[in-house]
């Protein structure tokens, strides 16, 4: 969802015409959550849901992925995933460009759990699931939905950088610890290269 895969910036525009959503200030999530019956909300999901298998055929990994994965891997980093999405698509993502000994994750949050994203909740519960305090997780995404949970949770931040959330580094750099522009630029940081470190965070800035 723009994370571990390539951002679809098509997905959430086709979701709201789907559902008649026409007030970009008013979450998708939210908005099905408030319709008035049952028939209405049914429908709604099925319409996102017929967006969501399209974007999950078009996916395609996003660079550095498997080297990260690796890494994190190897190293015995905990790795978690917390989505607004579905689980089809999260598990079609990790069979079909993750190599199976790279492709375990401890925890999947999807938008089952409540409350979503920006909500700091979701990180809180796998910290909680995790016996790990919130300042231990980092938080990697690439929409201020990630970055507002990760910074309300008390995660360290890192903005994955696209052609489209560029203003995230102007607009809300409050809840930005540091921005890289390939998943595998992680890796460095982790392993202490102060010098890696303070490039990101300097342009991240």
């Amino acid at each position: 969802d723009g994370t571990l895969c390539l951002p679809q910036p098509w997905m959430f525009p086709a979701m709201r015409q789907a559902i008649g959503l026409h007030d970009k200030s008013i979450d998708i999530l939210q908005f099905i959550e408030d319709l008035p019956t049952l028939e209405e909300k049914l429908l709604a999901e099925k319409r996102i849901h017929d967006v969501e298998v399209k974007a999950m055929e078009e996916m395609k990994p996003q660079p550095g992925l498997v080297e990260l994965m690796k890494y994190l891997t190897l190293n015995n980093y905990s790795k978690n995933i917390c989505t607004r999405n579905i689980l089809p698509p999260v598990n079609n993502l990790i069979k079909k460009f993750l190599p199976t000994e790279w492709s375990n994750f401890d925890y999947i949050l999807t938008r089952d759990f409540r409350p979503t994203k920006p909500n700091p909740d979701p990180l809180l519960h796998i910290a909680k699931l995790l016996n790990l305090e919130p300042q231990q997780l980092i938080m990697v995404g690439d929409s201020f939905d990630d970055m507002k949970s990760g910074h309300s949770a008390g995660c360290f931040t890192i903005l994955l950088k696209n052609h489209v959330n560029g203003h995230l580094l102007s607009e809300h750099k409050e809840l930005i610890d540091v921005a890289v522009d390939y998943l595998n630029e992680i890796i460095p940081l982790l392993q202490g290269d102060e010098a890696v470190a303070e490039s990101l965070a300097i342009s991240s800035a």
